[in-house]
C-alpha cells in the first residue's frame, strides 16, 4: 500500500485532530496516512532523507494558528513561529522535490512553498475568504494530469488570512478565481499546491465555521458554505495520479 506522511502545523489538540480526521476521510484506504508535528523541535530537521525515507509522498498541511503574515505585527507570536516551521521545512520540501517525491501543500502549505520559490505571500484583504468559492482552471490546469475528466469550474472551500500575490518561480498556474488568484499550483512533474482545502467536509465545515466564531456576528454557516463534491475527490485523485506505487 502507498504510505503519505502529512506534515501539521497546528497547536491545539482539536485543530490537529480534526485536521487529521479530514485526511484519513479523504485518503480512504487508497493509502496508510501517518502525521509529523512541524512544532516538534525533537525531529531532525536537517535529515529530511531519514525522514522521509519509505515515504510515497508527502502533505503539508494547513494552519489556523500561524499566519507568514496576517496582518500581524513583525515580531506576534503567531509570525514569528509561522516563519521557524517554514525555516524547518524548508530542507524537507527542497528534497522532496530534488528527489521527485509526490508533494501537497494545502492552504498553509501552498503559502510556505510559494513563499520558498520567490511567491510573495501577505495579507491581502481582496484575497481574504471563508467559505465556499468557484475555481477555475486555466489552460494549463484543463491539461494536467491531475485534472483530467475535471470540469472547468467547481467549487471548493477556503478559509485564510494570507494569499499567495506573486506567482513563485518555477510553478505553474493550474487554477484561479474572482476570490483568489492563484488557487492552484504545480512545481515539476508531481508537487501541487492549493490555497483552498479539499480534505473539508461540507457539512461538518459549516459546523465548525460556526462553532470557532470564523464568521462574522449574525452571518449563517448556510449562506456561505455549498457542497464542494468536486473538489472532494482531488486529494485521492492525487494518490491514484501522482503518487507512485508503494517503494516498500
Amino acid at each position: 500500500m502507498k504510505k503519505i506522511l502529512l506534515i501539521q502545523s497546528r497547536q491545539t489538540p482539536e485543530m490537529i485532530h480534526i485536521e487529521q480526521e479530514n485526511f484519513r476521510r479523504a485518503v480512504g484506504k487508497l493509502a496508510e496516512l501517518e502525521f509529523l508535528s512541524a512544532l516538534d523541535e525533537r525531529l531532525a530537521w536537517t535529515m529530511p532523507d531519514e525522514v522521509l525515507s519509505g515515504y510515497d509522498g508527502a502533505i503539508f498541511g494547513g494552519s489556523s494558528d500561524f499566519d507568514l503574515h496576517g496582518g500581524r505585527r513583525e515580531k506576534d507570536p503567531a509570525r514569528i513561529m509561522a516563519a521557524i516551521i517554514l525555516s524547518r521545512t524548508r530542507l524537507f520540501i527542497t528534497y522532496a522535490f530534488a528527489q521527485n517525491l509526490p508533494v501537497l501543500g494545502i492552504c498553509f502549505g501552498h503559502q510556505i512553498i510559494a513563499q520558498m520559490h520567490g511567491g510573495v505571500v501577505e495579507s491581502d484583504l481582496e484575497q481574504k475568504k471563508v467559505g465556499s468559492h468557484e475555481v477555475n482552471l486555466t489552460p494549463d490546469g484543463e491539461g494536467d494530469p491531475l485534472f483530467n475528466g475535471f470540469p472547468k469550474s467547481f467549487v471548493a472551500q477556503y478559509g485564510h488570512k494570507d494569499s499567495v500575490t506573486v506567482l513563485p518561480s518555477g510553478s505553474l498556474l493550474l487554477a484561479d478565481g474572482r476570490a483568489c488568484k492563484f488557487s492552484a499550483l504545480r512545481y515539476g512533474e508531481k508537487a501541487y499546491t492549493f490555497q483552498f482545502h479539499p480534505e473539508v467536509n461540507y457539512s461538518k465545515f459549516a459546523a465548525r465555521l460556526k462553532e470557532f466564531g470564523y464568521l462574522p456576528e449574525g452571518v449563517k454557516p448556510e449562506s456561505v458554505v455549498r457542497e464542494s463534491p468536486v473538489a472532494s475527490t482531488l486529494i485521492s485523485a492525487w494518490i491514484e495520479r501522482v503518487v507512485p506505487a508503494s517503494r516498500a
